[in-house]
């Protein structure tokens, strides 16, 4: 019997670490979406593997095909979207989850952009047996920042070779 009980914590434990992102995402998000135009959306794995095999099929050219056929890799999405007005010093709580998740959580940096317009786009990944498992996107603008992050399945030489192709092709 005391098997049984043990044998049913383990599963219990073992499944709410398997479905639970990480605390310092979580906390981060909890404090964000507060405001009155701030925004966090969670979006299931099955409906982002939906909606990309029917936009996979409407797909026109090949470029838009790869990147669809990449985005059922993806899993569980959540996004929160907050005005930086809202908060005394917004660059300062990217930088510390960020700081937390590449020094204690085993993330990588793996690219960051500015754009023309201003925009600071920060990729931060983890990787597990050469498979991107982990994705977190930070888009900073003037007045918004916006954070995306999802469990993956992705193929890091895949979406790699989809980055270049698409930067050779503008």
């Amino acid at each position: 019997m005391h098997t049984m009980y043990r044998l049913l914590i383990i599963c219990c434990l073992l499944t709410t670490a398997l479905s639970a992102q990480e605390q310092a995402i979580n906390d981060f998000i909890n404090v964000h979406r507060k405001g009155e135009e701030n925004v966090a959306v969670k979006v299931p794995g099955w409906l982002v593997g939906l909606a990309s095999s029917i936009a996979f099929t409407a797909a026109e050219d090949d470029d838009e095909r790869a990147v669809f056929e990449l985005l059922g890799e993806v899993g569980t999405l959540r996004v929160v979207s907050f005005d930086n007005a809202d908060f005394t010093a917004p660059q300062e709580g990217i930088v510390n989850l960020l700081y937390t998740l590449e020094r204690y959580k085993d993330f990588e940096r793996w690219a960051e952009v500015r754009t023309a317009e201003g925009s600071r786009v920060t990729l931060t990944v983890r990787y597990r047996r050469q498979k991107i498992r982990d994705l977190v996107v930070v888009v900073q603008e003037a007045d918004r920042t916006t954070l995306v992050t999802a469990r993956t399945d992705l193929a890091a030489k895949e979406l790699g070779r989809l980055v270049n192709e698409l930067a050779a092709a503008d």
